[in-house]
């Protein structure tokens, strides 16, 4: 547990020196300010929800991408692997810091709009679930990419799809029937609909869906990470 916090921080420190904790608060805080000038003019729910599950989708998929190509450009990511420090520590560090980050975030958002009159504990667990999740899928495909560009280029229609198609379904542009309900970050947005609006909600499914999902998307990325990044 010692090596975990103390990589921990270390994890936040990069994170800061590479201005993503600058720009994760810098994003928010405008999407922050039109929430506020908004609020006023009726029902901001659906708004709210969209700009919660992008904002930190966004920090944990791309950020992620950007810390580890810029650690890899400054030989930062070689001597971590030629040291006695376990991958899953590396990588659940980075995780956490990056996911923490983006939970704040959301929940900024939703602050400045709902003030605190939502489900705080429901909406924690559905955000950190979606940047979690994010950032799993940032780790996986950034195997695929040689640097930040390509990986962008790359990952505008499986971000897209991850996000958006449950996006569809909440807002009723579209309906997916059953297989809606396979979608990795359903449970999460489920969460987070019901903290800001009271929608009634499948618990129960909710939670298991974050469960199974998450150890899924780690096994996943983990494998991948160690036989494309470490292991070159």
């Amino acid at each position: 547990m010692k090596t975990f916090i103390t990589q921990l921080k270390w994890q936040f420190t990069l994170l800061q020196k590479n201005n993503i904790i600058s720009i994760s608060i810098a994003v928010t805080f405008i999407y922050g300010l039109l929430l506020f000038f908004l609020k006023d003019i009726g029902p901001l729910d659906a708004l709210v929800v969209f700009l919660v599950l992008n904002d930190p989708s966004v920090i944990g998929y791309f950020f992620v991408a950007l810390a580890i190509y810029t650690e890899i450009k400054h030989q930062i990511l070689p001597a971590i692997f030629t040291s006695p420090l376990n991958i899953h520590t590396f990588l659940l560090s980075k995780i956490v810091s990056i996911s923490f980050i983006g939970l704040i975030c959301s929940l900024g958002l939703i602050i400045s709009v709902k003030g605190f009159d939502f489900d705080m504990l429901n909406f924690s667990i559905g955000a950190a679930g979606i940047c979690i999740l994010s950032t799993l899928l940032g780790l996986f495909m950034l195997t695929y990419a040689n640097g930040f560009l390509q990986f962008g280029m790359i990952s505008i229609p499986v971000f897209l799809a991850f996000i958006n198609l449950p996006l569809l379904q909440y807002l009723g542009i579209m309906d997916f029937g059953f297989f809606g309900y396979l979608m990795p970050i359903k449970g999460s947005l489920d969460l987070i609909d019901h903290a800001i609006g009271g929608t009634e909600i499948n618990l129960i499914f909710a939670y298991t869906s974050i469960i199974i999902s998450t150890p899924l998307f780690y096994l996943l990325a983990y494998k991948r990470f160690v036989k494309k990044i470490v292991s070159q």
